[in-house]
């Protein structure tokens, strides 16, 4: 595992799509999400998926410099097909349309259907919370893969959402960005490389039998449920079916069409129902009331911390104190993934020394 420094990082991640053909604009929207997310501690959908998005360019599927084109728009709504576009920058305009409605209507929200990926749902919730705002982001994913509570074959998208709420001066903001199924995929791909197997409940195979092989679905081996097994897996499978209907419906024509991606981007401005500080103290009140609880005997969120807590967090806390860590220690990038975006830099003719000449963190 190397651990970079975040400008070096950043300004590498621009130079490849440059190189791979996006406009300066793009490649600095595309990267600022991904290097954000890797600092964010979320290293699913951070820059390990560098090369993932070039090769996508390579093959055609992926085109930058392609315009959004606006279906419809009214003074709260706005509904736009992305194409074949990054979805990346789709979506960052697109809540940052959400929150230019909802500062002259206390709400906005904006549909979208394309076939580009948008990384990691809370940074684009938690824009609509730097602007002392509720941020909603919900994601039909593209293709079939997860499963119906009760079946075995895919009939749903992984189907994330993510809300973000903005919680006063005393604290981050909350958010609570999850898949609906056990696990988001790319979750499962570091678990890979890192050794790590799939807790049994999380992936099932066609014959009604559990896997833990994190790579099961990638081998269309097994697919994905929804979270909660063994006792409440019908709760993730419901979320799931709510996503679908609305962030399908109104983006890419609901489970019927696998053919690409349905969002929705809405901004909630509080202050149309109550003074912004009100709210913001209220916020506050409740963290502190979650955090006033008595614990149970050795708890500890190790998850993906780098040091574990024996704190009660809030939702979106774990991440905001992985965050405080890597910048000051260095984003961690597992080997595997580092080869990879040096191997993509290098076709690309990026010289990579210069650029991260000083981009390493010594141990």
């Amino acid at each position: 595992m190397v651990r970079l420094k975040e400008g070096p990082l950043r300004e590498l991640s621009v130079a490849i799509f440059k190189a791979a053909g996006a406009s300066e604009d793009e490649a600095r929207i595309v990267s600022d999400i991904l290097v954000d997310t890797s600092i964010h501690g979320v290293d699913s959908h951070g820059v390990r998926a560098i090369p993932k998005y070039v090769a996508d360019i390579k093959k055609g599927t992926l085109v930058p410099g392609t315009q959004s084109e606006v279906l419809l728009d009214t003074p709260t709504t706005t509904m736009v097909d992305a194409g074949l576009g990054f979805g990346f920058v789709a979506g960052y305009r697109a809540m940052r349309t959400a929150i230019g409605k909802a500062k002259r209507y206390k709400m906005g929200s904006v549909g979208i259907k394309g076939k580009g990926h948008i990384g990691g749902l809370w940074w684009y919730s938690y824009q609509a919370a730097k602007s002392d705002m509720i941020g909603i982001t919900l994601c039909r994913g593209g293709g079939h893969s997860a499963v119906p509570y009760g079946g075995v074959e895919g009939r749903l998208g992984i189907n994330p959402l993510c809300v973000a709420i903005p919680a006063g001066s005393k604290y981050k903001p909350i958010i609570l960005d999850m898949a609906t199924t056990g696990v988001a995929m790319g979750h499962l791909q570091v678990m890979s490389i890192r050794g790590q197997e799939a807790p049994e409940g999380w992936l099932i195979r066609s014959d009604g039998t559990w896997s833990t092989d994190p790579l099961a679905v990638r081998k269309n081996e097994a697919k994905p449920v929804g979270f909660g097994h063994p006792y409440s897996e019908y709760k993730g499978y419901g979320l799931s079916v709510i996503v679908e209907a609305l962030a399908g419906a109104i983006g890419s024509g609901c489970c019927l069409d696998e053919k690409g991606f349905g969002h929705v981007f809405t901004a909630i401005d509080p202050t149309g129902y109550c003074p912004l500080d009100e709210f913001t103290q209220r916020i506050e009140s409740m963290i502190d009331h979650l955090k006033s609880s008595k614990k149970r005997p050795g708890f500890k969120i190790p998850w993906f911390l780098i040091q574990p807590s024996e704190e009660i967090l809030y939702p979106g806390e774990p991440e905001w104190l992985e965050e405080e860590n890597r910048r000051r220690l260095g984003v961690f990038v597992d080997d595997p993934w580092w080869d990879d975006i040096v191997k993509t830099a290098n076709e690309l003719d990026v010289d990579v020394g210069t650029i991260m000449k000083d981009g390493f963190v010594k141990s």
